[in-house]
């Protein structure tokens, strides 16, 4: 089968211009094996289209330990496909086209097939394409940051509001979960404003954190879809205290490229987590809730995104027409996820 192979972990470039270390790295292989083995609740799938998400980049550039795999292997991680081996499921069969994730396993999604598993797997619904299927899964993360935290008539702030994560979040926030006043910030003004936001802030402008009338009115929800920048730090300017019922949701963390290289860095890694956890926990009184988001229940989060997605109260914004599966393509994929300036989901189209 056609695949693309990363043959060692990458250096991603912060643009377009610097890709010949890319280049050297990506392989377009039209004789890679096609899975044959199949366990028990595992199918084959046709791949129609596969989104990249910051995942897929730890993955390449090899920064988390647990999510190394052998070389060469296939990237992509989130998926659309068409069932050409359903395994004797009971709830899917043959031809049936899925939406699935591959877990925090970063291969096989950039492929002509990949095995999935059945539990991971929801129909893609009529009317959703195959590229806005695949997309969908910044969705279930901003599903959960948003449906868990936010209450009705809570006042929301949402940090990088033009990103696969945060453009999901301002619908969300805005349509089902009845957020009274949303804002994000972002340089995309219109974009995020017929997205359903109240008010944008144009980062390159003004300082979120010190925005008068967020200091005099404060947030009750804080969601950092962009880590870095101390944001924690600045959030109790505008943001609640906990007790009062303030809550900062870190999705990206406090930093956006973490290096878990070693087993070492990963306990340092989560136990920094663990203490800002902790000690916003013992200060209530004066501090708001800090609280990282950590992956689960995503085939349910998957099932109920895509059933908004097909009613139509919820749309995937992508960065731009979906990108060809070709060496040049992937390349273009990688460096826009690692460069944090796409404005919405990063999308291949592996097939018709």
């Amino acid at each position: 089968m056609k695949a693309i192979q990363i043959h060692q972990f990458m250096v991603l470039p912060s643009s377009l211009q610097d890709d010949g270390k890319v280049d050297a790295l990506l392989s377009f292989n039209n004789d890679v094996p096609k899975p044959t083995f199949l366990k028990q609740n595992q199918m084959l799938v046709r791949v129609l289209a596969c989104s990249l998400s910051p995942g897929d980049v730890l993955g390449a550039q090899g920064n988390m330990i647990f999510m190394h795999q052998p070389f060469p292997f296939i990237p992509g991680m989130d998926i659309c496909g068409e069932i050409v081996d359903s395994n004797s499921s009971s709830n899917f069969k043959n031809n049936d086209v899925v939406v699935a994730s591959n877990g925090l396993h970063p291969i096989g999604g950039m492929a002509e097939f990949m095995v999935i598993d059945e539990g991971e797997a929801v129909i893609l619904p009529q009317g959703v394409s195959k590229e806005q299927g695949a997309a969908s899964s910044s969705a279930v993360t901003a599903h959960n940051a948003v449906m868990d935290y936010v209450k009705e008539g809570d006042r929301v702030l949402i940090l990088g509001g033009s990103g696969g994560v945060g453009s999901a979040a301002i619908q969300i926030a805005k349509t089902h979960a009845k957020a009274s006043f949303v804002v994000a910030t972002s340089t995309q003004i219109d974009m995020c404003e017929e997205l359903g936001a109240d008010q944008v802030i144009n980062y390159n402008d003004v300082d979120w954190w010190m925005v008068e009338k967020y200091q005099q009115k404060k947030f009750d929800v804080i969601i950092d879809t962009v880590g870095g920048g101390n944001y924690y730090g600045r959030a109790e300017k505008v943001l609640k205290t906990g007790q009062q019922g303030g809550t900062f949701v870190a999705v990206a963390g406090d930093d956006p490229q973490p290096d878990c290289r070693t087993v070492w860095k990963v306990m340092k890694f989560f136990s920094n987590m663990l203490v800002n956890v902790i000690y916003t926990k013992v200060n209530t009184r004066t501090l708001p809730n800090y609280v990282p988001l950590w992956p689960y229940n995503l085939a349910k989060g998957r099932k109920t995104v895509l059933g908004w997605m097909g009613e139509g109260s919820l749309t995937i914004n992508l960065d731009s027409d979906p990108l060809p599966f070709t060496v040049a393509g992937i390349r273009e994929a990688f460096i826009k996820v690692s460069s944090h300036h796409a404005h919405g989901k990063v999308v291949v189209k592996v097939a018709e």
